[in-house]
């Protein structure tokens, strides 16, 4: 668990830092000076147009790349591991139909999208390269997994791509270049991390490529084939799941809801931020344990995962849910933002009942029983795209946030029970119920405290009294082993050093 604590703690440093560099984005974005909502919500639909362009292209060669790498890692030489260069042939196979399928598709985009985002009709064929430098770095990055480079990973991802975006968003503002020039740049912002990581490997000699079919292809090569058209509606449908919000605001409303319900996802994200770091480093070391038939240790992540991740997705929660208002008249934001409040929220209960029960999708996934995670993601997926365009319809913004939270409720017992029945796991402890206790007992004394207050004096005195009653709390009763190591660790090293 060291390994994992670890490498997270460096995954979830280089996040923040890319997030704060994403804040100074955000700010830029939503600013009332500067940019539109309906702009803003361009960007927000070109990213996640992007990455169904991916989904339809990968053809499942994530799940195949990090479900055999230890397979290929230890079992040839480097020279002759074949399995980059297959998941290549394979993807580039599925972006060549995916490109025609989208030339076809346009007619329809106009029709249905032209009255209400006419930006998105204007910039439809661009979201092609951006889909194309998408698919290309999600696959370097997932092969660069199984070398242990998920700290460099999320550093290119969460960090890097926000620097490239955070100079094409200032040339913009200052206007050296027009608004077609920034979409235009915006696109090509994973063109940038792909030929950074492909250096890195490179420069490692990890970017093993090579198109002969080694002997555990030909040994395995009905798995793969399984696999490979298999994981690929898993992968599709969960793309399909993270889109489809964007995708019915902008058809049913328009551009300017999509903005002002990204600013709620952004926000959200933040509560996210150190779960995706985690993965990206579980996800080898699960699949090995499987290998080696370590439930012990697979347990053990489980439970670890889920009380750590939990901690810090309800203490930004909180956070920011104390200082919405606030924060969009201090910061200049435009006051229809506003709107995106109880989007938060929602959104807000989705992430913490998703990081409060662990690695589970990828504890299932990397397993043998890879399959239900099939299963499961398309039950998702099948209960999200009706309730959010039904709900959409009936109430507006809040349509695509409350589908979120019924689909993912159910969806999480679903694996939760699984995974307990199967292999007798849980992620849930005692501790659970102690943090959750914790959090609302520091919100609840921050909210009497401030509730008269405005401005930044609010913001700042509720954050005095939130975050070191959530803190002290947090660490006297020892809700997580993990943090309590690190913090003890690096006051350790303040000890030595004043020594």
């Amino acid at each position: 668990m060291s390994q994992i604590r670890k490498k997270s703690l460096k995954a979830t440093i280089w996040t923040y830092i890319g997030f704060l560099i994403g804040a100074l984005n955000t700010y830029f974005l939503t600013n009332k000076n500067w940019f539109a909502t309906d702009q803003n919500g361009l960007t927000r639909v070109l990213i996640e147009i992007s990455q169904l362009v991916f989904a339809f292209s990968c053809l499942g060669t994530p799940s195949f790349i990090f479900k055999f790498f230890p397979y290929y890692e230890d079992n040839l030489e480097p020279k002759k591991n074949d399995l980059l260069g297959i998941a290549f042939l394979i993807s580039m196979g599925g972006f060549l139909l995916t490109a025609i399928g989208f030339y076809f598709l346009e007619p329809i985009v106009i029709r249905k999208f032209s009255a209400n985002s006419p930006l998105l009709v204007d910039y439809y064929f661009w979201i092609l390269p951006m889909g194309f430098f998408v698919l290309l770095y999600n696959i370097l990055e997932i092969y660069s997994f199984g070398f242990g480079k998920g700290v460099w990973a999320s550093f290119l991802k969460e960090t890097v791509l926000r620097i490239y975006t955070f100079t094409i968003i200032t040339l913009e503002i200052s206007g050296v270049i027009s608004f077609h020039t920034f979409i235009l740049l915006f696109t090509f912002q994973y063109a940038i991390i792909f030929f950074i990581l492909a250096f890195h490997l490179q420069s490692e000699r990890k970017l093993l490529i090579t198109f002969s079919f080694s002997r555990v292809t030909k040994k395995f090569r009905k798995k793969i084939i399984y696999i490979l058209v298999f994981t690929f509606f898993v992968v599709l449908v969960n793309i399909l799941r993270q889109s489809i919000d964007g995708l019915v605001l902008a058809a049913k409303q328009n551009l300017g809801k999509v903005g002002i319900f990204g600013l709620a996802t952004y926000m959200v994200s933040l509560m996210q931020a150190p779960f995706r770091g985690l993965v990206s480093i579980t996800i080898p070391i699960l699949s090995r344990a499987w290998k080696d038939k370590n439930l012990t240790e697979i347990q053990r992540i489980y439970q670890r995962t889920s009380i750590n991740m939990l901690g810090f997705s309800l203490f930004i929660f909180c956070c920011i849910w104390l200082n919405f208002d606030n924060g969009i008249s201090v910061f200049n934001i435009n006051p229809a933002y506003l709107e995106g409040k109880w989007v938060f929220f929602l959104l807000g209960m989705v992430t913490i009942i998703e990081t409060g029960t662990g690695v589970n999708s990828q504890i299932i996934g990397s397993s043998s029983y890879w399959r239900f995670e099939l299963w499961t993601s398309l039950l998702l997926t099948l209960m999200i795209i009706p309730l959010s365009y039904t709900l959409t319809t009936k109430y507006g913004i809040l349509g695509p946030a409350f589908a979120n939270l019924i689909s993912f409720t159910i969806y999480n017992i679903i694996r939760i029970v699984f995974l307990w029945k199967k292999f007798k796991m849980q992620p849930f402890s005692f501790k659970t119920v102690e943090l959750l206790f914790i959090g609302l007992l520091s919100y609840t004394a921050s909210f009497a405290a401030t509730r008269s207050m405005a401005g930044i004096q609010a913001i700042i005195v509720t954050l005095i009294i939130f975050i070191p009653m959530y803190v002290g709390l947090f660490y006297w009763r020892n809700i997580s082993p993990d943090v309590k190591q690190v913090l003890s660790s690096i006051q350790n090293r303040f000890t030595k050093k004043r020594d």
